[in-house]
């Protein structure tokens, strides 16, 4: 198997695993990488409408061909190269049609990296066949689609995550030990800077009218700030932006969102998305007993009394892709195999999608939102989400 991101999570070696299918492979490349490393877990199928991809992921197809995304990017390339010489794709079936994977009493699982605007109807498919389901963001495109997925999800304990690979993190994972511990004392004010390459054109338009680069990306960066939070919902949100580089983008490209939370809790998150930056984001924490920053792979720790700074095992995918797989993939596990309810299952995916559809308005029209305005899709201020059955 591929070498994976072993010391991120990744739990001991198991009789039981999970067998799992990956839907779409135009973005799916990581997870067929990690799924096939992953010692809880089996790869049994992949879907896609076009089966070229799964012809170069076993090798009867040349890797140029791929695509746009896998050829354009040697780091793709040589992951797609780890994957062929694993020689674990031989067993993996390719399915054309989706609904052919739902019928199979031999899956259990189902990864879905499809398009944005199919993930409420993949989902809700795969949960009333009784599939697991681990979706990638955003958990829908619309408040109503991702309240129709926590319905339904709601009736089906331990069967649904949303993949915020993110904040199953080692960098995430510092963070909160450093909460939990007591180094910092109080989370008082956080920040997240996050400043990234230029959207690619199948990525410039707007999939829903309230879609754009909050709900497209900031989704992770918002996930993470209210999980260091303590999972307190947020008060309000204000929101700047513009788009000033970018002229065939249907969003803004470049903004800043400055939340209130429960608790006396505040946060920052700054974005660009017109150019190219060698270390991509920057994070700052204070507490009323030590301050920490710093990125991906190290903090820097300040107390009143000293200094120090703590490296981080990003333990990326190759060539500095992703991280946070491995751990995400061991929650995915436990949910299926143990039963548990994961970090990201339905209820902090929908209050993750009621953050970035408030955010994004509030940037979209330069302006401060309450979450007041956003009662109708409020999911705690309902019981249970009675009132949207």
């Amino acid at each position: 198997m591929p070498d994976g991101e072993e010391g991120e999570g990744t739990m001991s070696e198991t009789s039981q695993q999970v067998s799992c299918a990956v839907v779409g492979l135009g973005h799916g490349l990581e997870d067929v990488y990690t799924v096939l490393a992953h010692p809880r877990m089996r790869l049994r199928a992949v879907c896609d409408i076009r089966q070229e991809p799964f012809e170069w992921l076993t090798g009867t197809r040349n890797l140029e061909d791929a695509g746009l995304d896998i050829s354009s990017s040697q780091a793709h390339l040589r992951m797609v190269s780890a994957i062929r010489a694993s020689g674990d794709m031989a067993a993996v079936e390719y399915v054309h049609q989706f609904a052919d994977l739902l019928d199979r009493d031999d899956i259990q699982g189902i990864v879905l990296v499809v398009p944005d605007p199919l993930h409420e109807e993949f989902t809700v498919r795969a949960l009333e066949a009784g599939k697991h389901v681990l979706c990638t963001k955003p958990m829908a495109t619309t408040m109503q689609g991702a309240l129709h997925i926590a319905r339904t999800a709601l009736q089906r304990p331990a069967h649904y995550m949303l993949g915020f690979q993110v904040s199953y993190s080692n960098f995430c994972k510092a963070i909160l030990d450093l909460i939990a511990d007591g180094t910092i004392g109080t989370p008082r004010l956080a920040r997240f800077d996050y400043h990234r390459q230029p959207w690619r054109p199948m990525h410039r338009t707007k999939n829903a009218p309230t879609d754009g680069s909050i709900v497209k990306e900031g989704v992770h960066w918002l996930d993470l700030i209210y999980r260091i939070n303590g999972e307190r919902p947020w008060t309000r949100i204000s929101g700047l932006s513009g788009k000033d580089l970018l002229e065939d983008l249907e969003f803004e490209d470049n903004g800043i969102v400055i939340l209130d939370y429960e608790g006396g809790f505040r946060a920052a998150h700054t974005f660009t998305y017109f150019r190219k930056s060698r270390i991509e984001e920057d994070f700052l924490l204070v507490g009323d007993r030590a301050t920490v920053r710093g990125s991906f792979s190290e903090l820097r720790l300040e107390t009143d009394t000293a200094e120090r700074t703590i490296g981080i095992d990003a333990m990326r995918l190759p060539d500095g892709i992703h991280f946070g797989y491995t751990a995400m993939y061991d929650e995915f596990a436990r949910m299926v195999i143990d039963g548990t309810e994961p970090y990201s299952g339905w209820r902090n995916a929908l209050e993750n999608m009621l953050t970035c559809v408030a955010a994004q308005t509030a940037v979209a029209e330069n302006r401060t939102v309450e979450r007041s305005e956003f009662t109708t899709w409020d999911w705690r201020a309902q019981d249970q989400l009675a009132g949207h059955r």
